[in-house]
């Protein structure tokens, strides 16, 4: 039986926090340590000429350095670009949202959902995070009414009338497996450190009727038959049971917010779940420095226990970790001789007689 770094068996899922902000469609979603934010927004567009009755549905994933520090900041990464595309075929090409509940004046006007996902932290698993965090904040928006006369318009704030919600046919989410041993062995909802070294990883999107919306596989490795079935299984039922707790989390904001109690962020704020950053850390042996040509030729002399004990020092580093070598490494500096030869040339100068021209 195998047992991962964390203490969790390798079917085994972390647990999933949902919180809601004030606004309608804020959303953050926190999965182990890997959290995302997803807020929802919405305008007035000129719908598509292949779709004129058709609302839509835009989504944009970002994974800057608050996420961890390898990612650059104003800089859309793979990962960004591969989450991004399959969060759209899991939730945008499944039709699992009434695109035509959002048109306003057919071939004219219609609604444009946006949905900003912002990775907090990366701890492993971005996919299923932000597909939970994207399914829950379009489920939990309301879009403003809107009053039709003819070919104008009036769209009523939510003071003036009651906000509608978006309507959806079901609850797609994404399952994701990291593949280890040449295709024979899955592990659910992996970590960061367990995506670095996996052959492959494998995503199912899959709702709580059991129904395959989407399937992602990438890696260099061969999987089986047996082995993708095994896995869409136990997926069905993780998806279900998230699906789950994602309409409890809706029904008890509902609630909350029909008895005009307190909503928002400040429990995570209080917790400091959402500007902290907590990775694992990965610890690895050095292999001995190899000396440059000028400490060769002392290689007869005898060493010391010191210094074995320092070269086989095991050193804690991370994806942005900096080694300071030691000063002995490093090679002399030139700086003190230049400063002798210039304190010698001032002290010539001075010793010379000044000679008039």
């Amino acid at each position: 039986m195998y047992l991962r770094l964390d203490g969790r068996d390798l079917g085994e899922f972390r647990p999933i926090k949902i919180h809601f902000g004030s606004d309608w469609g804020s959303v953050h979603v926190s999965l182990g340590e890997t959290r995302v934010l997803a807020q929802v927004t919405c305008e007035v567009a000129q719908p598509k000429s292949t779709r004129p009755n058709e609302g839509l549905l835009f989504m944009k994933v970002e994974i800057g350095p608050m996420a961890a520090p390898h990612f650059e900041a104003n800089r859309t990464s793979d990962l960004s670009i591969q989450v991004n595309r399959i969060l759209e075929r899991a939730l945008k090409d499944s039709r699992c949202i009434d695109l035509e509940s959002l048109c306003i004046i057919a071939e004219e006007k219609v609604w444009n959902l946006r949905v900003d996902l912002n990775v907090l932290n990366h701890e492993g698993n971005i996919i299923d995070c932000a597909s939970i965090a994207a399914l829950t904040a379009l489920a939990h928006f309301k879009r403003p009414d809107v009053t039709t006369t003819g070919d104008e318009f009036i769209i009523h704030t939510h003071a003036e009338k009651d906000p509608i919600p978006i309507v959806l046919h079901h609850y797609p989410v994404c399952i994701s497996y990291a593949i280890f041993n040449n295709g024979g062995t899955s592990v659910a909802d992996p970590t960061a450190m367990e995506e670095r070294v996996a052959e492959a990883n494998l995503v199912f999107g899959l709702n709580s009727y059991k129904e395959l919306c989407g399937i992602h596989f990438g890696g260099i490795t061969l999987t089986s038959s047996e082995l993708l079935l095994q896995c869409a299984s136990r997926g069905a039922k993780r998806a279900k049971l998230v699906v789950d707790q994602i309409k409890d989390a809706l029904q008890k904001d509902e609630t909350s917010r029909s008895l005009n109690q307190l909503v928002g962020f400040t429990e995570c704020v209080r917790m400091n779940k959402i500007t902290s950053m907590k990775q694992d850390r990965l610890s690895i042996k050095l292999k001995r420095f190899k000396l440059n040509d000028a400490d060769e030729s002392d290689d007869d002399e005898p060493r010391s226990d010191d210094n074995e004990k320092y070269e086989d020092k095991v050193q804690v580093l991370n994806d942005t970790s900096a080694i300071l070598i030691p000063q002995k490494w490093m090679p002399e500096s030139d700086v003190e001789d230049s400063d002798e030869v210039d304190d010698e040339g001032d002290h010539k100068m001075a010793e010379e007689p000044a000679v008039a021209k």
